[in-house]
């Protein structure tokens, strides 16, 4: 099978052969020789055997996220994604057993129905790797729905770069690609659950003032959610990138962000733009990291809220202790829906994955007072004692 370099789906799957290292390891009954930091989807694309993979690139460090390239691996309890997973003396592969196919179908599925439109509609089906990745796996369109499909307009307005985030299938290839070979991080990841996406500054447009004619993240995306604009200069090349674009961030001043974040946080009740600003500028990183971070920590808020800020846990210990009940108490008693403040700005309400409160199920923190084993009675009375 001919498969485009530029559009592979197989990852790192080329090594100069001859130059076997002291490992030996059976990968689908073959004996493979590798060498010590190599991992199962190198050492098995060194002897032709196709391992299909998606948020892995051979320019990129790998991070195991999409879960499309796993294996079997003899003793081990769960699959094992390949990209990530080093190789080691004896270690016994199989590539293509059934539970490792229907593994990989319901992954690609799942990836297929998050997408908000069918795919077979658009002009540039034939360039998505996504699209490659289905033929190979043989899956059709999804058997199911994703209960929240995010819709985000199309942006046109840069010359360099197109994007439409609704294409986007979140590999983070083209954040890894802007930190790791353009030696910039103008790309993030910002906020949580279905709301996770890809974020430029405070998740703004893409515009000539944050991203201009490099080019690596449109290369590196498997979807067409990024497409060159009419003045990008291509050519670029990942080898040897980090020369052409020095000046990466420190992972040091990285530390030091949630910390101040946090200390803002109770100060203000409120993370601004121009605090975001002034932090990512003393700290060295870009205002996209900055937002990442404030977006996806629950307890962190970049929008104004009440004096009092009602957390309500809807994690499963909870769930299962009728916490939706306590959701429609808290409702009723302040007449707000989560994510809303009520108007004379006294309580914002907002739920939480965890609180740290399990053994009290149902449970309920009020700024930092905690409440629980929660009924609905309760609800009334514990409101009232906040002015």
């Amino acid at each position: 099978m001919e498969i485009n370099p530029k559009l592979s789906v197989w990852g790192n799957l080329s090594r100069e052969v001859g130059k076997l290292g002291d490992i030996k390891l059976t990968i689908d009954g073959n004996e493979v020789l590798g060498s010590p930091g190599m991992t199962i989807l190198e050492a098995a694309g060194q002897v032709g055997i196709e391992i299909p993979s998606l948020c892995h690139k051979k320019e990129l460090s790998p991070i195991g996220s999409c879960r499309v390239c796993v294996v079997e691996v003899e003793g081990a309890a769960r699959l094992v994604g390949s990209c990530h997973t080093p190789i080691s003396e004896g270690m016994v592969v199989r590539t293509n057993t059934e539970r490792v196919k229907r593994t990989r179908r319901v992954t690609v599925e799942l990836l297929l129905a998050g997408h908000t439109g069918p795919c077979v509609t658009d002009t540039g089906a034939s360039d998505c790797e996504v699209h490659q990745l289905a033929a190979f796996v043989e899956v059709g369109p999804p058997s199911f729905r994703v209960r929240k499909v995010r819709f985000y307009p199309a942006e046109d307005s840069n010359p360099y770069v197109r994007r439409n985030l609704s294409r986007c299938i979140l590999c983070h290839r083209c954040t890894r690609a802007c930190r790791e070979l353009a030696g910039e991080s103008l790309y993030s990841m910002a906020y949580r659950g279905s709301d996770y996406k890809v974020v430029v500054g405070y998740d703004e447009p893409l515009n000539t003032d944050t991203c201009k004619d490099c080019g690596l993240c449109i290369e590196m995306c498997p979807t067409t959610a990024l497409n060159p604009g009419p003045d990008l200069i291509r050519g670029r090349k990942f080898e040897g990138a980090q020369e052409q674009f020095p000046g990466s961030t420190p992972d040091e001043n990285r530390s030091a962000l949630l910390p101040l974040l946090k200390e803002e946080q109770t100060k203000q009740g409120v993370l601004s733009r121009a605090f975001m600003l002034e932090t990512a500028e003393a700290l060295g990183l870009t205002l996209s990291e900055v937002y990442g971070v404030a977006t996806f920590y629950a307890f962190l808020s970049v929008r104004p809220q009440g004096r009092h800020i009602i957390r309500i846990c809807n994690s499963l210990p909870c769930f299962i202790q009728n916490a939706p009940e306590i959701i429609d108490g808290v409702q009723k008693a302040i007449g707000i829906a989560p994510g809303e403040t009520t108007l004379d700005g006294r309580f914002s309400f907002t739920l939480t994955n965890c609180i740290g409160a399990c053994d009290q199920a149902p449970a309920m923190l009020v700024d930092d007072d905690l409440h629980g084993n929660l009924t609905p009675e309760k609800i009334g009375e514990i409101f009232r004692s906040y002015d």
